[in-house]
């Protein structure tokens, strides 16, 4: 019966330090995911990974636009005579982005030791998910991202929940060993 508990416990624990480890491979994910989309946007690809971070790229985005990044034929029509701002614009909101990115990264490393690092990236990806929201609305073409946008969250508050259950665990019982009598007579 003792056994029986203890491997019980054993694979509670286990599945609990999954779902933490889980989380904390998410948030990596959305970095690296996150970095590669800012290169892919600076380079003008036209390749857009999912699972990423919306406000760094809107940010890089929006300079890229706002400092005459885009084609010339794409400042016609509405945007004729559009004034464009200075390039050192555009490499600031990119350093904005980059931090952004970094304070995700070092949320990542230091989650290893700190759960309050795992809820800081959440509260932040959820600030995240509030700025995509209020650049683009919800619209069906944003369907997907918003989707990858509640599976991050909903991975994080998981990874939250099992730290806790983890640390709430009771003890592992402890199993009482028989003491042998000493049948020695001298």
């Amino acid at each position: 019966m003792q056994n029986n508990i203890s491997n019980n416990r054993s694979l509670t624990e286990q599945s609990l330090k999954q779902k933490y480890n889980s989380a904390r491979l998410n948030l990596l994910l959305v970095v690296l995911f996150s970095a590669i989309n800012l290169l892919l946007l600076v380079t003008k690809s036209n390749t857009y990974f999912l699972f990423s971070a919306s406000v760094p790229y809107l940010l890089t985005d929006l300079g890229m636009f706002l400092c005459g990044m885009y084609p010339a034929d794409y400042y016609t029509g509405d945007l004729a005579g559009f004034q464009t701002l200075p390039s050192v614009v555009f490499y600031v909101m990119l350093a904005i982005a980059v931090i952004i990115l970094l304070l995700y990264l070092v949320s990542y490393l230091l989650s290893k030791k700190s759960v309050g690092w795992l809820s800081f990236s959440l509260v932040f990806f959820c600030l995240d998910t509030v700025g995509m929201f209020l650049y683009f609305g919800i619209a069906l073409d944003m369907i997907i991202d918003i989707v990858f946008h509640v599976w991050v969250i909903v991975i994080l508050v998981q990874g939250i929940r099992a730290h806790y259950q983890l640390k709430n665990l009771p003890p592992e019982p402890q199993i009482e060993e028989p003491v042998a009598e000493n049948t020695d007579t001298e």
